[in-house]
């Protein structure tokens, strides 16, 4: 049940705390290569035939599932390109970091709606007659790629955003500890805190933001391309209905 919707990974090389991406059990899609506009991808048209009408359902469910992932990734890009939280308070830091990982998470959460239908997609293939096979198998294939990078961006902006919310907590603590340490040689005496927002200067949350936005923006080219390799094969994938 869907919740609620928002070539190796740079992120290493873009936020110095960030770790290499974990295995993810299955082999990455190959870069492809961009040449021509690719072709754009929609709805395959209904058919009347039971087998075909089964695949219909399943690959434009999938189709569906890449299409709302591309406007969701503009919209995540154009929030990590127009960010400005170098100077905002801790409050709204937190805000801004909610609403990005709810964003991230729904991108997460639909890719892997959309592997499922193509895996069913992979399994009607295996049992349809040629040319119809190799027609659904590259359809499947192409429309998994899109998903499976547009589900590693949503894993990458999710861990952009731990490492940020971390580093925002701990400057916090830090700034909250010296705003209440004792005087030297007087530990008998609790300075209070300053009234007002808590900003803890010195992180350069917005220039980390961009630039792992323009490394998305490089990776959904390669998405578009996919998409495209999938729409040229989608009238295949019902050949004979």
């Amino acid at each position: 049940m869907r919740s609620f919707r928002f070539r190796e990974s740079m992120l290493v090389r873009l936020c110095t705390a960030v770790t290499a991406l974990a295995a993810l059990g299955v082999s990455p899609p190959p870069e492809p290569a961009a040449s021509e506009a690719p072709t754009p991808l929609k709805e395959i048209g209904r058919v009347r035939a039971s087998v075909c009408s089964t695949i219909v359902v399943h690959a434009n469910s999938a189709i569906d599932d890449a299409l709302s992932n591309d406007a969701d990734l503009h919209a995540l890009i154009g929030g990590l390109t127009t960010a400005k939280l170098d100077d905002a308070t801790e409050l709204q830091k937190h805000n801004a970091f909610r609403e990005f990982e709810q964003a991230a998470a729904k991108l997460r959460e639909t890719a892997i709606d959309g592997e499922a239908e193509v895996r069913r997609l992979r399994a009607l293939a295996a049992e349809s007659p040629e040319p119809r096979k190799s027609e659904l198998k590259a359809f499947a294939d192409a429309l998994g790629g899109a998903l499976y990078r547009q589900r590693t961006m949503a894993i990458d902006a999710q861990r952009l955003l731990a490492v940020q919310q971390g580093r925002a907590d701990s400057a916090a603590s830090e700034l909250t500890f010296a705003q209440h340490a004792a005087p030297a040689g007087r530990p008998d005496i609790i300075v209070q805190a300053t009234p007002g927002p808590l900003i803890a200067p010195g992180y350069a949350y917005d220039k980390a933001f961009r630039l792992v936005a323009a490394d998305f923006v490089e990776r959904t080219k390669l998405v578009a391309v996919d998409e495209g390799v999938a729409a040229d094969h989608s009238l295949g994938a019902t050949t004979g209905c």
